[in-house]
């Protein structure tokens, strides 16, 4: 029996140059059990099948991928307050509305400010499809400035990844960036230990401060059949199909060698009548003739296929002689080796809707031996 895989939550943290690795955190029983750099966070057994080996996963941003804004939206409800603070964002943006994104988070507060991360779609495209080609499509997107804890005042301080976030009461920023200590100026700056960074990332992988998977870039549901089973199953259909083709023409090839041998039995009966006959087609035509000629009715094929079937019932009485008579009826002698076998075929002939006349079985040598008539 297969041992059932186990799957992990995994943190992926961008850096701020693209060609640079990652680094990823993996998670089990909500404690980072593994950290590393680079793109094969996967253990060695699962990497053939990622869809199968993650759980939640969750992509965060470098400081400066995303520019994040604090707006307040009074006398609105919570829904209208977001609306209008997302369109305010996107205009206070550098670039075309229409080039950009921007997500709101989560706020139940109608009288606090709306926090809003604004990104080019073309960078939401690129983490998308990155994460897709890494077996974590359906990772949430996270600024990592909105991680550090809100402060009361002041500032609070901590590396995310590869870098050093600073994030103040209506403020996030790279704490390198050339600006950073105008911002920061002489308010007191407290600096977060790394533990509580670990804290606030599994925190997030359950419940993101900020999601940038809104709109028209929203998760899509995940398929409900992965690529792998999509195949396994494409298969054993197939296999279904070959099966039910190979039983077909099986079949067919039964029915074409017992037609076969039904039409050889034919001609070898007509040919005691006229020694001519080489095909059934031949057989009816000559048997139909010599009827007419005679003052007769009906068909001789029509007859023996009648009686052919009934000799079905039983396969150890054979036709050692046939031959048609004036008035159509067919006279047939039949030999078995027990007089049972001889009845089963009567019976079977009377059943086929036929009428017949019988002579007592007669024992000839070591058969049994019975002269019947059939009628039409």
């Amino acid at each position: 029996m297969g041992r059932r895989q186990l799957k992990h939550d995994y943190i992926i943290l961008l850096p701020s140059d693209r060609e640079a690795p990652p680094t990823w955190y993996r998670v089990a029983d909500e404690r980072i059990v593994r950290r590393g750099r680079g793109t094969e966070w996967l253990p060695p057994e699962q990497q053939d099948e990622p869809d199968s080996a993650v759980g939640a996963a969750m992509l965060v941003l470098p400081p400066h991928a995303t520019t994040l804004h604090w707006i307040v939206c009074p006398g609105m409800t919570t829904r209208q307050g977001a609306a209008a603070a997302r369109l305010m964002a996107l205009e206070a943006s550098i670039g075309e509305a229409g080039e950009l994104h921007a997500a709101v988070a989560d706020n139940d507060d109608p009288e606090a400010p709306h926090v809003v991360a604004v990104a080019s779609q073309s960078a939401m495209a690129h983490w998308i499809e990155w994460a897709k080609e890494h077996g974590i499509a359906q990772a949430s997107i996270v600024p990592s400035a909105l991680l550090l804890p809100t402060p009361e005042t002041g500032f609070v301080r901590a590396p995310v990844g590869n870098a050093d976030v600073v994030r103040g009461p209506d403020t996030a920023f790279d704490g390198e960036e050339a600006g950073a200590a105008l911002i920061i100026g002489d308010a007191p700056v407290t600096r977060l230990p790394a533990d509580t960074i670990d804290d606030a990332l599994l925190f997030a992988l359950e419940e993101p401060p900020l999601d940038l998977r809104q709109g028209a870039f929203a998760r899509r549901s995940p398929a409900l059949f992965d690529s792998a089973r999509l195949r396994r199953i494409a298969i054993m259909i197939g296999l279904m199909i070959l099966c039910s083709l190979l039983v077909s023409l099986i079949t067919i090839i039964r029915l074409n060698a017992e037609s076969s041998r039904l039409d050889n039995q034919t001609v070898t009966l007509a040919q005691t009548i006229d020694p001519s006959v080489s095909d059934p087609q031949m057989a009816e035509t000559r048997m139909t003739a010599l009827l007419a000629a005679r003052g007769g009715r009906g068909g001789f094929t029509g007859t023996m296929a009648g009686l052919m079937t009934a000799m079905q019932a039983n396969p150890n009485v054979v036709i050692t002689n046939v031959n048609q008579g004036a008035d159509g009826a067919l006279r047939v002698q039949l030999a078995g080796s027990r007089a049972e076998d001889i009845n089963d075929v009567l019976i079977a002939i009377q059943e086929a809707g036929w009428r017949i006349s019988a002579n007592a079985v007669q024992q000839r040598g070591g058969r049994l031996m019975a002269d019947i008539m059939v009628v039409q």
